[in-house]
């Protein structure tokens, strides 16, 4: 599952992560600084709308925008 953000340096990048890794511990994190859409990515949660709000939710908590990027051939 992705999702675009507004992050904008590693600091955000590291703020993102360790959010995401303190709510989904058993997931895979990473988020691409160099995609101009700023990509969070996770493995390892279903991917659909109630996970999808549960992250969305996280990165408002932290202090960031997103939004969910589905695509029908992602199927984590």
């Amino acid at each position: 599952m992705q999702f675009s953000t507004n992050a904008k340096c590693a600091h955000c990048q590291s703020t993102i992560l360790n959010a995401m890794r303190s709510r989904f511990p058993n997931a895979e994190w990473s988020l691409d600084l160099e995609n101009a859409d700023k990509v969070l990515t996770v493995h390892g949660i279903p991917e659909d709308a109630d996970h999808a709000s549960q992250v969305l939710k996280t990165l408002e908590e932290t202090g960031f925008k997103g939004a969910w990027l589905t695509q029908g051939d992602n199927n984590d």
